[in-house]
C-alpha cells in the first residue's frame, strides 16, 4: 500500500447534521471533551476528517460507529471537486433538465457606514448649542466635522443549483433574481420571493437532494439555524453530497 495515498471521512447520510452527535462521536474517539470537538464538527459540513492514512481513516469510522454516527471512508481523490459557479438571475437561465442537488445558504453580510450631519442640520445644531449657552450665534467659518459610524447587518441568500450531465453549478443571488414569474404569486420582500422559487424547483425535481439550508428554509425554521459564515461553508457541505451521490450510484 502506497504510504503516500491519503483518505478521507465523511458521513453516511445526507440528512446526518447532528452537531452534538458528532461532537460526542469525535470526542470519544479522540478521548478529549466534547467542547473541544464542537467546532470541528460545525465547521466538518459532512467532511469529517482529511488527508488520513487508510488505518487512520477506517479507525475514525470505527470509532464513531460505536457512538451511533454512520461514516464511509474514500480516497482523497475521489472528494468531487465543485464545476464553476455560473451566475444566474432568471428561471429562464436554468437548464431544463432536472438538478441532483439544490443548495441553499444564509449568511450574514455587514456593511459598515460612516454618516455626517447634512450641512443645514449642522447649522441648527451649532445654533442650538450657542444660543443654550447665550454666546453669540456665528454661522460660518471653518467647522469641525463629526462623523458617525453605523454597522448594517442582513442576511443574504444563496443557491447553487447543481446539475449532472454535463456538470454545471447556476448561482442565484437572492437579491438579484428576477422573480416576475411568480406574477400573481409574486411578494413584497426578497426572502419570501426567494422561498417560493426553491419550493418550486424543489417540487419540480423531487428526486434532487437539498442541503441543510434548503431544508430550514422551506420548514420555516430560524434562518440562524443554518449555521453558514461564508459560501465556502456551502460549498463544502455541496461536495460532500455530490460525493456521497456518486458513492451510491
Amino acid at each position: 500500500m502506497n504510504k503516500d495515498f491519503r483518505f478521507v471521512v465523511i458521513l453516511a447520510r445526507p440528512d446526518g447534521r447532528d452537531l452534538v452527535a458528532l461532537a460526542k462521536a469525535l470526542a470519544a474517539a479522540r478521548k478529549t471533551l466534547v467542547y473541544d470537538q464542537m467546532m470541528t464538527a460545525k465547521n466538518a459540513w459532512g467532511i469529517v476528517a482529511e488527508n488520513l492514512t487508510e488505518p487512520e481513516a477506517k479507525a475514525l469510522v470505527q470509532a464513531l460507529r460505536s457512538s451511533g454516527v454512520e461514516s464511509v471512508v474514500c480516497p482523497s481523490a475521489s472528494l468531487l471537486p465543485l464545476p464553476s459557479a455560473e451566475p444566474a438571475a432568471t428561471l429562464q437561465a436554468l437548464p431544463a433538465s432536472p438538478p441532483v442537488l439544490i443548495a441553499v445558504a444564509g449568511i450574514t453580510s455587514t456593511n459598515t457606514v460612516k454618516e455626517r450631519p447634512s450641512g443645514a442640520l449642522k447649522i441648527l445644531n451649532i445654533a442650538n448649542l450657542l444660543a443654550g449657552a447665550g454666546l453669540p450665534i456665528r454661522i460660518g467659518g471653518k467647522e469641525r466635522v463629526v462623523e458617525k459610524t453605523q454597522q448594517h447587518s442582513e442576511i443574504v441568500f444563496y443557491a447553487d443549483i447543481l446539475y449532472k450531465a454535463p456538470p454545471r453549478r447556476l448561482r442565484i443571488d437572492a437579491r438579484r433574481f428576477d422573480y416576475s414569474f411568480l406574477k400573481e404569486r409574486k411578494l413584497y420582500q426578497t426572502r419570501g420571493n426567494f422561498k417560493l422559487l426553491i419550493g418550486d424547483l424543489v417540487k419540480g425535481s423531487p428526486e434532487a437532494w437539498k442541503n441543510h439550508g434548503t431544508q430550514i428554509l422551506l420548514e420555516g425554521k430560524h434562518i440562524h439555524t443554518m449555521g453558514y459564515q461564508s459560501l465556502a461553508d456551502m460549498e463544502r457541505e455541496t461536495r460532500w453530497m455530490l460525493t456521497l451521490q456518486s458513492l451510491k450510484n
